[in-house]
């Protein structure tokens, strides 16, 4: 056996252990993460970071603020979830995905410790992200939670540059809460002593956030009651949708208040190529495909999964006056008959696909939900399946969105061949 296939057996034995973690849940809190990162010298306290918490828009705002670093010239790390297609993506420095070669070495090294703390698949990844940054000696890493934000495992953070909530919805109430307010009581528990906290949510909930912040002394800031410098409101989002330019006054808000902030060339640039610098995909991304234009056809493809989520992507076509034929997916916990109500205000057509995963609501049951209240909806089985007939089926000149979670989109595009072109970075082989 060669050096680098045995090299490789050993990436996929160990990320498989680490999937397998999956297996026995979340488990929320900071105690196994500050043992795991303890043991591995608190790495986290060794580069600056912005940390981010929200229940939509945060992994836009995440990529527009790693982008713009990156763009002033800052060695960036960025770390979000989940993946699409290759678990690296979580993890990237400049745009470029942790090699396998380290993911290797840390699993290798940090695994009796896991086992003997029973830690989670997210505590084990979010170490794994700060020893990363540690070691290739980032400027800054741009943080985003996994699940809330007072427990989140990303929540050992100790003096972040800023922390930012970027919107509440009724999202994994199970874990969270079933009331916003109980929601942004999680999220806001990210906010620091003396650290600046950046909030867009709705005016109702300001007093959950004004008691955190005035608990930990946070200097607290609403977007909408900031005013963009003049010099800024020429500064438009790159990515579609006008929900992102409520991400767009976030990202200027927060940068508006640290102490060392980019250039404007750098902001311009980074708002201008924030999907190239970083990778992002999934937001509202057209997919281009000769096969496709021959036709006449638009094929769009969003990560959105949730009922705000949903009201975003309504708006959007809505305004635009097109009615898409709609390829969807979704999880068992989600609000299915908001989302279904949402979708018969927009959608010509539904196509329902059922994602390679346990937590993913059957496509036949979602059929059968939404031929019930009325909506044409064919049971499309396998998202690869119900993708290539709902395209093949397709009319000239009509407009196809992929949607409903991140499971979905990663299938669509490890199986559409007019999604092979990556949007971000190379990544590291």
């Amino acid at each position: 056996m060669s050096e680098v296939t045995d090299q490789s057996s050993q990436y996929s034995q160990r990320l498989d252990a680490l999937f397998q973690l999956e297996f026995f849940g979340m488990k929320l809190g900071l105690e196994n993460i500050a043992q795991l990162l303890e043991r591995l010298g608190n790495p986290e306290r060794t580069f600056r970071s912005i940390h981010i918490a929200g229940t939509n828009g945060k992994g836009s705002v995440a990529a527009m603020l790693a982008a713009i670093h990156q763009a002033d010239g800052k060695r960036t790390g960025l770390y979000t979830s989940p993946h699409l297609i290759d678990f690296r993506e979580r993890i990237r420095i400049n745009g470029k995905c942790i090699s396998k070669e380290f993911i290797a070495d840390f699993l290798a090294r940090i695994w009796p410790t896991v086992e003997e703390l029973r830690a989670t698949f997210f505590e084990v990844t979010t170490a794994m992200a700060f020893e990363y940054f540690a070691s290739q000696k980032v400027d800054i890493a741009i943080i985003e939670t996994g699940l809330g934000g007072r427990l989140d495992a990303t929540n050992v953070l100790e003096r972040p540059l800023a922390t930012v909530i970027t919107s509440i919805g009724m999202d994994h109430t199970a874990q969270l809460g079933n009331t916003l307010e109980a929601i942004a009581n999680e999220k806001a528990g990210i906010f620091k002593r003396d650290v600046p906290a950046i909030v867009n949510c709705d005016p109702a909930l300001d007093s959950v956030f004004k008691k955190i912040s005035e608990e930990r002394n946070s200097p607290l800031r609403f977007v909408r009651e900031w005013d963009i410098p003049k010099e800024w409101k020429s500064l438009q989002p790159s990515l579609e949708g006008e929900h992102q330019e409520e991400n767009l006054k976030t990202v200027l808000a927060t940068i508006s208040g640290l102490e060392c902030q980019p250039s404007f060339e750098a902001i311009q640039a980074g708002l201008k190529h924030t999907a190239l610098l970083t990778g992002l995909r999934g937001r509202m991304e057209e997919i281009h495909d000769d096969s496709l234009s021959e036709r006449s056809i638009r094929l769009f493809l969003d990560v959105g999964h949730n009922e705000p989520a949903f009201r975003r992507i309504s708006e959007y076509f809505l305004k635009r006056d097109i009615r898409p034929v709609v390829i969807i997916g979704l999880m068992k916990d989600k609000d299915i008959p908001a989302i279904l109500d949402i979708l018969s205000g927009f959608a010509s057509r539904l196509v329902a696909v059922q994602a390679e995963t346990a937590r993913a609501l059957p496509s036949a049951e979602l059929t059968e939900m939404a031929q019930f209240i009325g909506l044409e909806c064919l049971d499309g089985g396998s998202v690869a399946t119900g993708i290539n007939h709902a395209i093949k089926t397709a009319n000239s000149g009509e407009v196809v969105l992929v949607t409903g979670s991140h499971y979905v989109a990663g299938e669509f595009l490890k199986n559409f061949h007019g999604a092979e072109v990556v949007t971000g970075m190379p990544a590291q082989a």
